[in-house]
């Protein structure tokens, strides 16, 4: 009987969807061959999404580094975009040089994974969050861990998440090497080939020691790590993992188990060209999901600033948004908005799925290319956060005591205002961008020019902060004492806003 096979080179697996919209699946060459042709990757999976990307993104820059030709300039990647379209030599000379490191089933190399004597068999459902597998529980999906059986196209989706979006997963078995899962950002041109060449990482001012990618490397994972390099960070490695191929009778290649052991540790502070990073001292923390947190609330992180400082004294925090933005911004002429989708997974900061998600956001050129715009607008972002939380204040004065004697008190009821809060003001943020695009940034130092820009953007947060009190207020008692609360939080509500826009 012959072994399995599966070519990720040239057999169909990476879901795309063309120009013309209609939707294919290819492998990695003839995905690069045409993707000057193809729209984008589309899954239903965002970390798989992601995770494609990620891989096409490593595969591109690896076979250009062996080329020596690795972009380490703006100018580099522009160069690259002007051509319209990839060499296909170059990346068919790469394959000849790396070798037979692409057959997924291959004994000794199988791609993305590590050839393992021994071992006890595990469910494939222990690499996919959205199965319950061990103690890890899906609420929304209840088959048995030992039911989950993919195809070979589906196995080499889920090998791409594992270098962004591995968790902790118990004792030994480390995060990847950003840690818990942070959002991702990915710039988006109008193909495929655009979107690729925006998303190579240029600074190499973090690289340390000599590592490659996954299929290149010849070392096992399962060390402490404590160099890294750009190249390699996009197929790090954090378990050692090999599928356990079954054939059909009828040929037909499936997965159900894999050998799943821990991989590589890190201890140094990454940082990744697709993550925004917050500064607070001498700590560095990537920008993560939060519960009911939609991204476009992170628009000051994920999007808008570069290192410019806020607030006073010790509470004085900077942001950095990633690379990969910055680097659109530089390269793209265009006065057009510039589309960014982002691709996030929360955790308990350990091995606990919770969600995932995927969220687009367009913002003008111009307020892209300027932080100081982009500060001004990421303080207007400050004015709703500051006053969503006097909103949830104000509602707990309509408990007697301000609910000192029930730390839950009006709980639901607040965090009920504050999402509907949040959901009514976001067709106004794209405004508020707008209207600060079109600013001067040398005349972001005046205040009344400020307040003139974002008084559409300003009225919108008095409003909706004042019309959820109110909403609160309807379901709550009329005798004298609730009255009197009521009062007292409509006043708070107010003096918050007028202080927030004092």
């Amino acid at each position: 009987m012959n072994r399995p096979s599966f070519n990720v080179l040239t057999e169909p697996w990476i879901p795309v969807v063309c120009l013309d919209g209609s939707a294919d699946e290819m492998g990695i060459l003839p995905c690069l061959k045409r993707a000057h042709e193809l729209r984008e990757i589309r899954d239903p999976s965002p970390i798989i999404e992601f995770g494609i990307y990620r891989l096409l993104v490593a595969f591109v820059l690896d076979a250009m580094i062996l080329a020596d030709h690795r972009p380490e300039l703006y100018l580099d990647l522009e160069a690259v975009i002007d051509i319209g379209g990839f060499d296909t030599r170059l990346f068919e000379d790469y394959a000849t040089q790396c070798g037979d490191v692409f057959d997924l089933f291959d004994p000794e190399r199988p791609f993305l994974q590590t050839s393992m004597d021994g071992g006890k068999p595990k469910p494939l459902a222990g690499m996919f969050p959205a199965v319950p597998s061990g103690t890890n529980v899906g609420h929304w999906y209840h088959n048995p861990e030992d039911d989950l059986r993919v195809p070979a196209k589906e196995a080499a989706r889920l090998l791409t998440t594992i270098a962004p979006f591995m968790t902790a997963g118990g004792a030994g078995l480390s995060p990847s090497i950003n840690g818990a899962p942070a959002i991702y950002a990915l710039p988006l041109a109008d193909s495929l080939f655009n979107t690729i060449v925006l998303n190579i990482p240029l600074d190499l001012d973090l690289d340390s020691g000599d590592g490659v990618v996954a299929w290149r490397s010849k070392r096992s994972p399962g060390s402490e790590r404590t160099q890294a390099t750009s190249l390699e960070s996009l197929t790090w490695r954090p378990r050692r993992i090999q599928l356990i191929p079954k054939s059909e009778d009828d040929g037909t290649v499936y997965v159900r188990e894999m050998k799943f052991e821990k991989g590589d540790s890190t201890r140094l502070n990454w940082i990744d060209a697709s993550l925004a990073y917050r500064y607070s001292g001498d700590k560095v923390t990537p920008i993560r999901m939060r519960e009911n947190r939609a991204p476009w609330r992170d628009a000051g992180p994920l999007l808008l600033l570069d290192q410019a400082q806020h607030g006073q004294g010790e509470r004085k925090i900077a942001f950095r948004r990633p690379a990969v933005v910055n680097q659109a911004f530089k390269i793209s002429e265009s006065g057009e908005p510039f589309d960014f989708q982002f691709y996030g997974m929360r955790t308990d900061m350990k091995m606990k799925v919770f969600e995932w998600a995927k969220s687009k956001l367009s913002v003008p050129a111009n307020l892209g290319r300027s932080t100081t715009l982009g500060s001004r607008v990421h303080e207007e972002l400050d004015h709703a956060e500051q006053i969503a939380f006097a909103l949830r204040s104000s509602i707990k004065l309509l408990f007697p005591r301000e609910g000192s004697s029930n730390k839950q008190a009006l709980g639901n009821i607040a965090a009920r205002c504050e999402r509907a809060f949040w959901l009514r003001l976001e067709p106004s943020f794209h405004p508020l961008m707008h209207a600060f695009a079109a600013l001067d940034p040398d005349a972001t130092d005046d205040p009344e020019l400020i307040a003139a820009t974002a008084k559409d953007w300003r009225d919108s947060i008095r409003d909706l902060a004042r019309e959820q009190l109110e909403l609160a207020v309807e379901d709550m008692d009329a005798d004298s004492d609730a009255l009197e609360r009521q009062v007292r939080a409509r006043a708070r509500l107010n003096n918050s806003i007028r202080k927030v826009f004092s």
